[in-house]
């Protein structure tokens, strides 16, 4: 039942209990906030850790690197709130185009195979409209209604 965490609670109620500053040392987190996105996440864990419990007491009591490191814990330009890549838009423009011509491309590729279906030619159309005539079929619209039309009927 010795874990990690049992051992830190252990040793920082013996701190506390014999007046000893819970302060983060001064050499981890001086220039925190170029190194924290490299940080390992425990150790990001350990100083945010150590920073909270400084921040429980008098924020008089805290030194001027803590304070800024407890600031951009909280909300410095790090995980979501980093800044924009301004590359990011351009690349997903263009693979988005790329992949867009593409696509066009093949489609058009495609048209292009396609084999014409006989009974859309013009020869075609003009035997079927020969045939309705021949038939007189549907004499209200169509190619015999055109043919009662041209007769004056």
């Amino acid at each position: 039942m010795n874990s990690l965490s049992t051992v830190g609670l252990r040793s920082l109620k013996l701190s506390l209990s014999r007046g000893v500053s819970t302060r983060a040392s001064a050499a981890s987190i001086a220039g925190l906030e170029s190194r924290w996105g490299k940080l390992p996440e425990a150790e990001q864990g350990a100083i945010a850790d150590r920073l909270a419990v400084a921040e429980k007491g008098d924020w008089k009591n805290m030194s001027l690197e803590e304070k800024r490191a407890s600031y951009y814990i909280a909300y410095g330009e790090h995980g979501a709130r980093n800044p924009k890549d301004p590359n990011l838009t351009k690349s997903v423009m263009a693979y988005s185009s790329v992949f867009v011509l593409v696509a066009y491309g093949m489609y058009a590729w495609w048209q292009t195979q396609k084999p014409v279906v006989r009974t859309m030619t013009p020869e075609w159309k003009a035997a079927e409209d020969a045939r309705a005539i021949e038939l007189q079929q549907n004499p209200f619209q169509g190619a015999y209604a055109d043919e009662l039309k041209k007769q004056g009927k």
